[in-house]
């Protein structure tokens, strides 16, 4: 059986700032296949870079993919921005060959399978975490057996959609696998898309040492469980080897959704890998939840070779850290963010507006958090509600996303009205006003210029002042201080370039 893993990438922001990493999930998945089932599998990894403004060129590219390679399994891992070309991409497969078999998985498909399933070009769906549903769907699919029955699946059947019992979550992480890198162009991902860190500058891999979340914050995607799983330091520490002596890899991003949780396991890995004789360097780009973090941890972390973590605050508004059940202790991690800098990490942290029933104040607030902060970087992102999270339920508790339910594809950039409590202008200038008020300052800009350098190249140094300059949608004559006018001058230049081509967006 030949099997052809399609991972979507819809990219936004292309013209100056291009997002994609390779396909760690379908890795995973292609070597659980390889290990099942050795030569009766020939298994192929494609990743489709979508733009938004060239939907032609997807067709074109994805014909040329299915002609080469003549697959039998068609598997297709999307976000929910994507959803429009993983129609797209499943409409044109069955096209090309009715009888190619399709099934989809990843964030759009789990939140969402009656979407997903709509069309009637996907065979059936995977929820959730994939390597067992998928190895046993191609097993029955070998022995030309009913599917049907698998656990952890969903299908069209007389017009509605089954769902079959939800799958039990691996509990022995080490039983895995390796990723598969063999089947990845490396270099594609370096000098032309930036990586979840925004370095664009060398081969790199990402690394997932745990599964699953035991918090149940209202805004996120529920792939791996709620149930938290891990991998041996040891386990975790072989693949950095591997990676290290057989690709050359010294770039390594964790990109678990709480690396954390257990601070001794956390804190093993660090040692090993500070004792290992390996040259490397780390970055957390979303994988540590901050009031779980002592000093211990971040003296341990740098000793590894960390040079970046990501801290995502979202909300400075305690009354809204309990609505989104994240309940973050935002003393604590005013104190990690503080330390973490103090060490020479570079810090950047995550900021949503736009929460059910948020109000102008508490937007404010939250601000205000991040100008006090000792951040490095800040991303204000405008709340996307996905359908499938419970943040979606609360917008429609409160009358919102009815009918033609909710654009993700263009609120994910271009936000929408809302369930907050202000109307649109207002967010989209309080967005505005957070990022002039956190990134425009003398004080912000030397620290950038003092820590960057120490992980990222000049290239990416621009790259992160372009995404202040083009999202604040600021002029220069703006600025009224004159250090910080001069040292951006030459990104407002290029941003005035940009900001005339038509199929620009931010």
């Amino acid at each position: 059986m030949r099997v052809l893993l399609i991972d979507i990438l819809r990219t936004s922001l292309e013209e100056v700032w291009p997002s994609a990493e390779h396909s760690l999930g379908l890795m995973y998945l292609a070597s659980s296949l390889k290990k099942e089932f050795d030569s009766r599998v020939d298994v192929k990894i494609w990743t489709l870079i979508s733009r938004p403004h060239r939907p032609g060129d997807d067709g074109v590219a994805l014909r040329e993919q299915l002609e080469s390679y003549q697959p039998d399994l068609v598997g297709i891992r999307s976000l929910s921005i994507g959803k429009d070309t993983f129609h797209s991409v499943t409409a044109s497969t069955k096209e090309w060959k009715r009888g190619c078999f399709v099934v989809a998985g990843g964030p759009y498909p789990t939140d969402d399978p009656v979407d997903a399933l709509n069309g009637g070009c996907t065979d059936c769906v995977v929820i959730g975490e994939g390597e067992v549903s998928l190895n046993a769907l191609v097993a029955r699919l070998l022995s030309k057996t009913a599917w049907k029955d698998i656990a952890g699946i969903a299908y069209r059947q007389n017009g509605g959609v089954v769902r079959t019992p939800q799958r039990t979550p691996l509990v022995d992480l080490d039983a895995l696998p390796m990723p598969d890198y063999s089947l990845i162009d490396l270099d594609r991902f370096s000098n032309q898309f930036l990586s979840f860190t925004s370095k664009i500058s060398k081969p790199h891999a990402n690394i997932m040492t745990t599964r699953g979340c035991p918090y149940r914050c209202a805004y996120c995607h529920n792939i791996l469980g709620k149930k938290f799983r891990v991998r041996s330091p040891e386990s975790v520490l072989a693949e950095m080897r591997h990676l290290y002596d057989n690709y050359g890899i010294t770039d390594f991003q964790i990109i678990d959704d709480i690396f954390n949780l257990d601070m001794d396991r956390a804190k093993r890995i660090c040692d090993l890998i500070h004792n290992s004789g390996m040259k490397v360097t780390l970055s957390f780009p979303n994988a540590i939840r901050g009031d779980r973090v002592d000093e211990e941890l971040i003296d341990k972390m740098a000793a590894a070779g960390t040079k970046f973590i990501s801290y995502a605050v979202e909300t400075a508004s305690p009354r809204l850290q309990k609505l989104i059940q994240k309940n973050l202790n935002l003393e604590k991690v005013s104190r990690a963010i503080d330390y973490t800098t103090k060490v020479g990490i570079v810090t950047r942290g995550f900021f949503m507006i736009g929460f059910p029933t948020e109000t102008e104040a508490e937007v404010v607030q939250t601000i205000e958090y991040a100008k006090a902060s000792a951040l490095c970087g800040a991303t204000f992102f405008t709340v996307v509600y996905f359908p499938g999270t419970e943040l979606y339920r609360i917008a429609q508790s409160l009358g919102y996303y009815e009918g033609d339910g909710y654009d993700v594809q263009r609120d994910y950039v271009n936000v929408g009205d809302g369930p907050y409590e202000f109307g649109l202008e207002t967010l989209t200038a309080l967005k505005k006003k957070a990022i002039r008020e956190f990134a425009f300052t003398k004080a912000r800009i030397e620290q950038a210029l003092r820590l960057l350098p120490s992980y990222f190249t000049q290239r990416e140094i621009d790259g992160f002042f372009m995404a202040y300059v083009v999202s604040s949608r600021a002029t220069a004559g703006e600025i009224e201080d004159e250090t910080v006018r001069r040292l951006l001058r030459r990104y407002f230049v290029v941003a005035d370039h940009f900001s005339k081509k038509s199929e620009f967006y931010v």
